[in-house]
């Protein structure tokens, strides 16, 4: 088996694999509630409800995993208020508040973490959330959409509030697959004056992974991968703009991957070879980062080649919105696992979804081999 790090993997983040065929789906959600002895014990129970997962697991099944799951945290943390291992589940679940959806686990898990832990450097995120989760849900609804009414009000002119209130719109609308509020919204966002002047970079890389995020793109092996540029201004980790689009002539890899994944640090030496070996001759990669709001620092040291994992420097682009795994290429492209590479000829056009190792290094050649002298340049 080839490792992978990937959004279902038990510990945030680690490496897993999953079996490599589904062998049917099971509605989890309807089994008889259990007590367990401990978090451990609830975290060792998700590996049941994902054994019956193929490598990419369907919306349905990934929908109720997640049902299910915050449903057994919540009721492990309302059943032992004085345990002391709490912070295992909420450490779980933080990072993957992504899929909260409309889950009534989720809002009782959220209101449990806030009434302890309301101050806390992630509270803001786990109230956006749960209020997501609120507004999908008919119990809990009204009182959610009286609030977003309120905080529209004010975030009149600022772009921070502005983006917040519109990316709470935008996931409920998207929730409830209401794709004429999905334009709308996604328009208003690309075309306000106050998040266009904005100056601080986080704002921005909000905004990119708020927007990408909003609608699916298919990457299909012999057809053209989508030029960014028409969908909103993509930025790389210096604030400059960046698409697929500047590349043509020239062959370009882009590497799905994040400084945290064990897989992606040790495929990278081979990675860092390859370009060093056929940059010149018309090879470019493009690294699209999955590390999270606080790995920027990480970020930059690893591909400066001052990193922890002793790597050479990485010259190329990087582009990075400290999503983790709601980045906005992650959401866009539904890609759940990495490493993950996509190969694009000199046409812009997908070659290759998935090569890793050796099997990528003869492709690249091949490829860069079969450049015109023009095309170089």
């Amino acid at each position: 088996m080839v490792a992978v790090c990937a959004a279902l993997a038990l510990s945030a983040p680690a490496a897993t694999v999953l079996a490599q065929e589904a062998k049917g789906e099971k509605d989890t959600a309807k089994e008889e509630p259990k007590s367990y002895a401990s978090a451990k014990e609830v975290m060792d129970s998700f590996k049941e409800l994902t054994k019956d997962f193929g490598r990419n697991p369907s919306e349905e099944q990934i929908h109720t995993f997640f049902a299910e799951a915050f449903r057994r945290a919540a009721d492990y943390i309302a059943s032992n208020p004085d345990a002391k291992d709490h912070d295992t589940l909420y450490k779980w679940a933080g990072p993957r508040s992504q899929y909260a959806s409309n889950h009534e686990g989720y809002i009782r898990l959220a209101d449990l973490y806030l009434k302890s832990n309301g101050e806390a450097k992630d509270a803001a995120e786990w109230r956006k959330w749960s209020l997501i989760a609120k507004l999908g849900h008919d119990k809990y609804s009204k009182e959610a959409a009286d609030t977003v009414k309120k905080m529209e009000i004010e975030a009149k002119g600022d772009a921070a509030k502005t983006l917040a209130v519109g990316e709470i719109k935008l996931l409920d609308a998207l929730n409830r697959k209401d794709e004429a509020t999905v334009k709308a919204v996604t328009q208003a966002l690309t075309t306000d004056k106050a998040l266009a002047e904005a100056k601080e970079p986080g704002v921005y890389r909000d905004l990119m992974r708020v927007v990408l995020s909003a609608h699916k793109a298919a990457i299909k092996e012999g057809e053209a991968f989508e030029d960014w540029g028409k969908v909103m201004t993509v930025k790389d980790l210096d604030g400059k703009a960046i698409s697929t689009a500047d590349y043509k002539g020239k062959i370009v890899l882009l590497d799905f991957w994040a400084t945290w994944c064990g897989p992606c640090i040790k495929d990278m030496p081979e990675v860092i070879k390859l370009y060093e070996e056929l940059h010149e001759q018309g090879f470019e990669i493009i690294g699209i980062s999955f590390d999270n709001k606080d790995g920027e620092q990480a970020l930059r040291d690893t591909i400066a080649g001052k990193g922890r994992s002793k790597l050479a420097a990485m010259p190329w682009r990087q582009i990075y919105d400290g999503g983790f795994w709601s980045s906005g290429m992650a959401k866009r492209y539904g890609i759940n696992s990495i490493p993950r590479t996509v190969l694009l000829d000199a046409e812009g056009k997908v070659v290759a979804d998935g090569l890793r190792g050796e099997k990528l290094s003869q492709k690249v050649r091949e490829l860069v081999a079969a450049l015109k002298p023009a095309e170089t340049k």
